[in-house]
């Protein structure tokens, strides 16, 4: 026979279906607020990338500017000194 005791004991090592819900409930809430956060975090790290992605396609411009000047006058001074 079960007695108050041991239902006492019951209720420390059980959880009742209201605390159940409870747990439930705040876990749904965590995990929403996770992937919210992970949405926003990947909005922000695809904008840094996007910035840096324009950062080396001006610096690419510039190196075949660069090169474009050195082969024009490369083959300036082979016209002048033929």
């Amino acid at each position: 026979m079960i007695t108050d005791a041991d239902i006492k004991k019951m209720k420390k090592v059980f959880a009742t279906k209201e605390e159940l819900k409870t747990l439930n409930s705040k876990m749904e809430n965590g995990f929403i607020e996770i992937i919210d956060f992970i949405g926003e975090t990947r909005v922000e790290i695809v904008g840094i990338m996007t910035k840096q992605l324009e950062e080396l396609k001006d610096i690419t411009r510039r190196h075949q500017m660069t090169l474009e000047n050195h082969d024009s006058r490369i083959t300036h001074l082979e016209f002048v000194t033929k």
